[in-house]
C-alpha cells in the first residue's frame, strides 16, 4: 500500500504486477491506466516505425512501448520513439531507458487528457519533439523547439531529415 502523495519510481517499480495484464504508466507521480488501444492505433504505430526507420541511417534507434524513467516521478511508455543509437546501445536488457528519446511519438485521441501532460514530461527531460497523432481527425500534433503546431493531410511532419507525409500515416485507416 502507498502512502498519499506523488509515487515516485522506486514505489512504482516495487507495486505488483497488475492482475488484468493492462499497461500503466507513472504520470508526474500519479500512476495512469492509459485507454485500451485500437486496431487503428496499432496501424498508425506501424506506420510511423516503419517511415522513421530510415531514421537508422542516420544512426538512430527506432522502438516502440518501452521504459522511460524522467526522473523521480515518471515512468512513461512511448507509442514509437526514435534516440540516437549510442544512447540505446548503452541500455542494458534488463533496465529502463533513462531521459527522453529525441523523438516521441504518442497515438492519441481527444478524450485522452494526459496525452498534453505526458508531452511536457518528455520535453521537460530533454525530447527534441514530440508528435502527438490524432487518428480521428487525421492530424499530428507537432510540440518542439519552435512551439506546437499543427499538421493535417496534404502536410508533412519531419526529424532529422526524415520527411514523412501525413497522409501516409493515416493510409487504408
Amino acid at each position: 500500500m502507498l502512502d498519499a502523495g506523488p509515487v515516485t519510481v522506486n514505489q512504482y517499480l516495487q507495486l505488483p504486477p497488475r492482475e488484468d495484464d493492462l499497461t500503466d504508466e507513472l504520470i508526474e507521480g500519479e500512476v495512469v491506466l492509459p485507454p485500451m488501444r485500437t486496431v487503428s492505433h496499432a496501424g498508425v504505430v506501424m506506420r510511423v516505425l516503419r517511415h522513421l526507420g530510415r531514421l537508422e541511417l542516420s544512426g538512430y534507434a527506432t522502438a516502440g512501448r518501452f521504459g522511460c524513467i524522467l526522473g523521480e516521478y515518471s515512468l512513461l511508455s512511448p507509442d514509437v520513439a526514435a534516440m540516437r543509437f549510442d544512447r540505446w546501445q548503452n541500455v542494458p536488457e534488463d533496465e529502463y531507458f533513462t531521459g527522453s528519446p529525441e523523438l516521441v511519438v504518442e497515438v492519441s485521441s481527444f478524450c485522452n487528457p494526459k496525452a498534453l501532460q505526458k508531452t511536457a514530461v518528455y520535453l521537460e527531460y530533454g525530447a527534441e519533439a514530440v508528435w502527438i497523432v490524432y487518428p480521428k481527425t487525421r492530424t499530428v500534433l507537432v510540440h518542439d523547439a519552435d512551439g506546437q503546431h499543427e499538421s493535417r493531410m496534404g502536410e508533412t511532419v519531419s526529424f532529422q531529415g526524415v520527411t514523412i507525409e501525413v497522409a501516409a500515416i493515416f493510409q487504408d485507416l
